[in-house]
């Protein structure tokens, strides 16, 4: 059984991604994580980024999923577009696991170490299969 994941895809109006460095794998991702019992995906994507980023986000829509496999498990990572509530700043809150933050321009995503689903994502948003709300 694949274990279940969400997170958002967090732009700013400069087409910008916040990503999280996770240290134990040494690339930029998406703030998520588990999806706790009882809880549905957004709650899920909307409790992480408070969680990692110390902000409330409100979601603009879903993006999809992807499947992948990590040390002989399975999971299936949710995506949501999260869009910051005005006049709070992200900062990186669990230090334990995630070493900085950053704002990766879009188009030049291939020069950064990043999750695949960030380098899919970032492929889709350049091609214009991903809309914001801009």
């Amino acid at each position: 059984m694949r274990i279940q994941l969400s997170g958002c895809a967090v732009i700013n109006k400069k087409d910008e991604l916040l990503l999280l460095w996770k240290k134990k794998h040494g690339h930029y991702e998406f703030p998520g994580g588990k999806v706790e019992p009882k809880e549905t995906l957004s709650e899920t994507a909307i409790r992480e980024c408070k969680e990692e980023l110390g902000v409330d986000v409100v979601l603009g829509g879903y993006v999809g999923y992807e499947d992948f496999d990590i040390d002989s498990a399975s999971y299936r990572s949710h995506k949501y577009l999260g869009y910051i509530q005005k006049g709070q700043l992200p900062r990186v809150n669990e230090k334990e696991y995630f070493e900085k933050m950053i704002w990766l321009p879009i188009k030049r995503y291939k020069e950064y170490s990043c999750a695949p689903n960030v380098k899919e994502f970032s492929q889709n948003f350049i091609e214009g299969k991903i809309k914001t709300l801009k």
